[in-house]
């Protein structure tokens, strides 16, 4: 008969061999984690005005996809790359960014950078992210760009009514421009054309609705693109003010009670509809290219005229007179 307490130390041996029965057996012990942050893949550099503007997603985790704990070592380096290329000497005569110029915003790391040092070269830029230990997993891929001297702010972007369309103007000497637009109430830019001149009209354009434009002129250096700084940014709110153009082709058939009149169709997208003048007066106002006139008499002579009318209530000058007589 076993005591209270042997039986108490009993039932304990029992379950310590149930939970060691439950792990298994004990494997080899896991390497360290090495704590290198990942490799940055997206690195992007463009040269705007007379800065370089460099971006780039700061790592978070480890290649072993755990969270860096600590200060991350951001060496970002900016140079003209030796010929032959040799690394070793690229990294001793590039420049390398101080951590002080890398500005943080949210997962991005943005850095402005002088441009003139490097005007009428080429320059590699590349970044290699140490952890708190001071490991990596090495370079990102290299961008590369050519350097010209700053191109010159376009100046004086002005807005006009134009038929169907927005005609923009501005002043400055570029290879190209660039026009963007968004609508006052939305946040996005949106590149909308090339334009090789200092000018550009936006006909996708709708009545009603307020833009906001500004210009930038751009130059195709290498496999890159050198930007100016960006126009001011202007708001202007269309107005219809055009009217359609002057019906064409007008011309009569006598019947044996009415005259027949036809002419070539309008193609404004604001078209709205025709005005039919007799003698002056108007008689009628019809979507279709054709109107019978049945009010008449036979023996007098009739002189007819059309107008074209956009949604907007612009009208045209009536067309050229045309006469008739019903027999």
């Amino acid at each position: 008969m076993l005591s209270p307490a042997r039986k108490a130390f009993r039932s304990s041996l029992i379950l310590s061999a149930i939970a060691l029965s439950g792990c298994g057996y004990v494997g080899n012990p896991l390497p360290p984690a090495l704590k290198r942050p990942v490799m940055v893949t997206d690195l992007a550099a463009v040269e705007r005005g007379p800065k370089i503007f460099i971006r780039f997603t700061v790592p978070k985790v480890t290649t072993e996809d755990l969270p860096i704990k600590g200060q991350e070592d951001i060496e970002l380096r900016i140079g003209v790359p030796p010929e032959p290329f040799n690394m070793e000497t690229w990294l001793r005569t590039s420049d390398r960014v101080p951590q002080t110029k890398i500005t943080r915003d949210g997962p991005l790391g943005l850095v402005e950078w002088d441009a003139a040092k490097y005007y009428g070269k080429t320059v590699d830029i590349a970044i290699n992210v140490h952890g708190p230990s001071g490991r990596s997993v090495g370079w990102s891929p290299f961008q590369i760009l050519t350097i010209v001297a700053a191109l010159a702010k376009p100046e004086g972007l002005t807005a006009a009514n134009a038929p169907d369309a927005v005609h923009l103007e501005w002043h400055g000497a570029s290879p190209d421009f660039r026009v963007f637009r968004k609508l006052v109430a939305e946040r996005d830019w949106q590149q909308i054309a090339t334009s090789p001149r200092a000018s550009y009209s936006d006909a996708t354009i709708e009545y009603g609705k307020t833009y906001q434009y500004y210009v930038q002129a751009d130059e195709k250096t290498g496999n890159s693109i050198a930007e100016s700084d960006s126009s001011d940014v202007i708001t202007f709110k269309p107005e219809d003010k055009f009217a359609p153009a002057v019906p064409a082709g007008l011309s009569t058939v006598t019947g044996a009670r009415t005259i027949e009149l036809r002419w070539d169709r309008n193609i404004e997208k604001d078209f709205a509809a025709y005005r039919i003048y007799r003698n002056g007066t108007k008689i009628a106002e019809d979507t279709a290219p054709a109107y019978s006139d049945r009010d008449v008499q036979p023996g007098t002579r009739y002189q007819y005229q059309v107008s074209a009318v956009d949604t907007a209530g612009n009208e045209s000058a009536r067309c050229a007179p045309v006469e008739a007589v019903l027999p």
